[in-house]
């Protein structure tokens, strides 16, 4: 779940305006756009624990403003599996390796049965206690219940998964890179809605208006959450005015 861009460009130079600040090239707005998202993907990891000490605490409420459950779903957003393409054995080393450049955070490792698709999940372990566990007679890891440990930022699974298996990584993605993207038109850069590099902000619905009062704090504008729904409800109108 995203919001659009352009919506974010559309409110940010209707309130610059209003305050009578200039206008901000394209670039710089890609730039500060992908800071104030950083920033908050990064915020939603604090703010889960903390929800998670006030719900234990019973202090939110367990239905409709359940703020860790609200916070769960803002971080869901980045969670994705990988695949046989991009999550590889490597023989030589004997390790898993995740082939891509979005990997922010491993959360799960499942052996997957190919056929079946069923998955066992593989306990992770440290490696002073997997060495141990490798060479017990009583309890080493199987294949119904399989262990692995970090090995940098590859992965050592224990047994090696046999024929026909392979080790699935469930991981959160980075965000990706905010872009609006424009044509010049009269001389002015006009949204291209249709270009193929266009980014909308890879943020949660809900942090719409966080997202637009972080931004305008970094082009020097501090406002409040209100100030932004009401901005962009009055810019809304005024397109509106306007394409009738």
């Amino acid at each position: 779940m995203a919001f659009s861009i352009n919506r974010v460009r559309n409110v940010t130079s209707y309130l610059l305006k209003k305050n009578n600040y200039g206008q901000i090239e394209p670039s710089q707005f890609d730039s500060l756009c992908d800071l104030a998202q950083n920033s908050i993907f990064e915020s939603l990891f604090y703010s889960d624990n903390y929800d998670t000490l006030k719900k234990g605490n019973r202090l939110t409420n367990d239905q409709y403003a359940d703020l860790k459950k609200i916070r769960e779903e803002q971080i869901d957003v980045y969670s994705i599996y990988s695949t046989p393409s991009n999550f590889t054995y490597d023989s030589g080393s004997g390790l898993w390796k995740y082939i891509g450049t979005d990997l922010y955070r491993a959360i799960d490792l499942s052996l997957v049965h190919t056929s079946t698709k069923k998955k066992v999940s593989i306990e992770m372990n440290l490696k002073t206690k997997l060495n141990y566990a490798i060479n017990s007679n009583i309890n080493p890891p199987t294949i119904n219940f399989p262990e692995y440990c970090r090995v940098g930022d590859d992965f050592q699974v224990f047994p090696d998964a046999p024929t026909g298996y392979h080790v699935e990584l469930l991981y959160l993605r980075k965000p990706k890179a905010p872009k609006w993207s424009y044509t010049i038109v009269g001389g002015n850069a006009v949204f291209n809605a249709s270009a193929t590099d266009k980014q909308d902000i890879d943020l949660h619905e809900s942090l719409y208006e966080r997202f637009v009062v972080k931004v305008l704090s970094y082009m020097g504008l501090s406002l409040k959450d209100a100030d932004v729904t009401q901005a962009t409800a009055n810019e809304s109108a005024l397109i509106n005015q306007n394409q009738s």
